[in-house]
């Protein structure tokens, strides 16, 4: 925890050093507002389809808040999440996450939150592998996707501690003590990143991905 926040005030006083002590100047803030609407998880129905795939695409992509979601995909024990099940799960973790948002007047923002470290999920939901294929477990896609469609990605590298997992990416339930509101009942966060474009709102699913193995060339 006492990382994360030194790193929060690391940055914002980097922040302050930039701007002048006077926070985001406004070209800075139009350099940087490039990819912060995603993180806002608002995600457009995109404007080629037909009426008919409009209408099955809006039906698949309701948005609004969610409360549960299913972990599945190439897992031995997939399993759908509550807010009592994920608040009952052993191994509860803060973390402090400082990230630009174009939603904060200051264009960034930090604060503390609280929830399940995504891979003890992906864990006890143990991930199918292939004893046949080196390191198979690191290579694995983690997608996450929000009520209204919005989907980032995890590689179970940068998840698992023996390889990445210093940035303890986490299903957060709670922000400053209190429960989320309009970001459903659960909420990616990944105190890493410089932008809240992963942190997914209102998640609805998170699947393992098995990537295909490209062909292999024939031996001559």
């Amino acid at each position: 925890m006492k990382r994360y926040l030194l790193r929060a005030v690391f940055v914002g006083m980097s922040i302050g050093m930039l701007s002048g002590g006077t926070g985001w100047s406004p070209a800075v803030l139009a350099h940087e507002s490039e990819g912060i609407e995603a993180a806002e998880h608002f995600q457009p129905v995109p404007s080629n389809l037909t009426m008919k795939e409009r209408r099955s695409y809006e039906e698949k992509c309701p948005g609004g808040l969610s409360d549960k979601f299913r972990l599945g995909g190439k897992v031995n024990n997939p399993k759908t999440f509550t807010l009592d099940t994920l608040r009952g799960q052993p191994n509860q973790t803060n973390v402090w996450a400082f990230f630009r948002s174009g939603s904060s007047p200051t264009g960034f923002t930090t604060s503390e939150w609280r929830g399940v470290l995504l891979y003890d999920l992906l864990r006890e939901a143990e991930v199918v592998l292939n004893p046949d294929i080196r390191n198979d477990l690191y290579r694995k896609i983690v997608l996450v996707t929000g009520t209204d469609c919005y989907q980032q990605a995890f590689s179970l590298g940068e998840l698992a501690p023996a390889i990445g997992g210093q940035h303890q990416i986490i299903v957060a339930y709670e922000k400053d003590g209190a429960l989320l509101d309009s970001a459903g009942f659960a909420r990616i966060i990944s105190p890493g990143d410089k932008s809240g474009a992963r942190n997914v709102s209102n998640i609805v699913r998170i699947q393992v991905i098995d990537p295909k193995l490209p062909p292999q060339p024939s031996n001559p």
